[in-house]
């Protein structure tokens, strides 16, 4: 089980593996598809500003740092769907993602799966939770194609983990999230752009009860204002509890730490940790705090324990309830 970092650096490379990281995952943003497509078409499911390394030359220096320690780069062409016109650009910026020596590439869309498999056979496919792989149906779909790992969605749950996983096999390798950043939707069926002032599920939009009827029960107005009350308590949760630390200094929001237990009992291979947009210190501090628990789990302490163990660390019991667990 290795911990899966984010990284927009070489320099960051090298700080997140000294606290842990056994992989590292990055998104770049070439110039030429700004020109080419413009600010608002994504490349990947990032902003194309801090989330991503920003040229070829430091792709190749964040490779490099990395190899030197045995720890594989994966980069992000992770859109649900690109059209034909961006498939030349796309061809190109995968050619010299190879030259770099990056090991696999995270991608969503099946045509693009496609499209590697017969332009650039052998290259490692890992499948997005973008491609919203919610079943061994799924599974075995995606591993009829070329793929080598499945990237879980948010939200499915130990139980249902374990079905897919018995149903679908062990061949493939598998990846879960564990920590930060939260989603308003499920990524895969979401098709709301953050292009364009921000991700809109993330405002704190004004809402009223309106009757059709022309009356105003108060019981219905007391329910829709409960629900409503904990729909945004909810999204507090997802916005990493509007992005500060916790007391002990570790980030706090999302997480499946709690989960390590079950989670290496069914063989996950790697923990994602998302995040590529944060600050280089958030990250670091999210590595160090996986890795306290993941050391804990590995050396065969209990499962109960390690879930006080990993409470005790974070510092936020009140918190470790409900909205912020991934796998609750």
């Amino acid at each position: 089980m290795k911990i899966l970092a984010p990284v927009t650096s070489a320099r960051e490379a090298s700080a997140l593996i000294a606290a842990g990281a056994g992989e590292l995952y990055c998104g770049m943003n070439p110039k030429q598809w700004i020109k080419n497509f413009g600010q608002d078409s994504w490349i990947n499911r990032r902003d194309p500003g801090n989330a991503n390394i920003p040229n070829i030359q430091e792709l190749k220096r964040t490779v490099d740092i990395a190899h030197r320690q045995d720890v594989p780069v994966f980069l992000a062409l992770n859109q649900c769907q690109y059209p034909p016109e961006q498939y030349p650009l796309l061809q190109s910026i995968i050619q010299e993602a190879q030259k770099c020596g990056i090991d696999a590439f995270i991608i969503g869309d099946p045509g693009l799966m496609l499209f590697m498999v017969e332009n650039f056979p052998g290259t490692a496919i890992h499948v997005s939770s973008l491609a919203a792989v919610l079943n061994s149906s799924a599974v075995h779909f995606f591993k009829e194609i070329g793929a080598s790992r499945i990237i879980f969605p948010r939200y499915i749950d130990l139980d249902e983990l374990k079905i897919i996983q018995d149903k679908a096999g062990r061949e493939l390798e598998y990846e879960v999230f564990i920590l930060n950043d939260g989603c308003s939707f499920e990524e895969g069926f979401c098709h709301v752009n953050h292009a364009f002032g921000g991700a809109i599920c993330h405002r704190p939009w004004s809402y009223r009860l309106v009757s059709t009827s022309g009356g105003d029960r108060w019981s219905v107005k007391e329910s829709f204002t409960k629900h409503l009350k904990d729909y945004q308590k909810w999204l507090w949760f997802v916005r990493n509890c509007h992005g500060g630390p916790g007391p002990k200094g570790h980030p706090v929001g999302m997480c499946g730490l709690c989960a390590l237990p079950e989670l290496h009992s069914l063989g996950v291979q790697s923990l994602k940790i998302v995040g590529r947009e944060a600050p280089g210190g958030k990250k670091i501090a999210s590595v160090k705090l996986v890795k306290r628990v993941m050391d804990a789990v590995v050396s065969g302490i209990e499962a109960d324990k390690v879930k006080e163990l990993a409470k005790r660390i974070r510092g936020t019991p009140a918190l470790c309830t409900g909205y912020m667990c991934y796998y609750r």
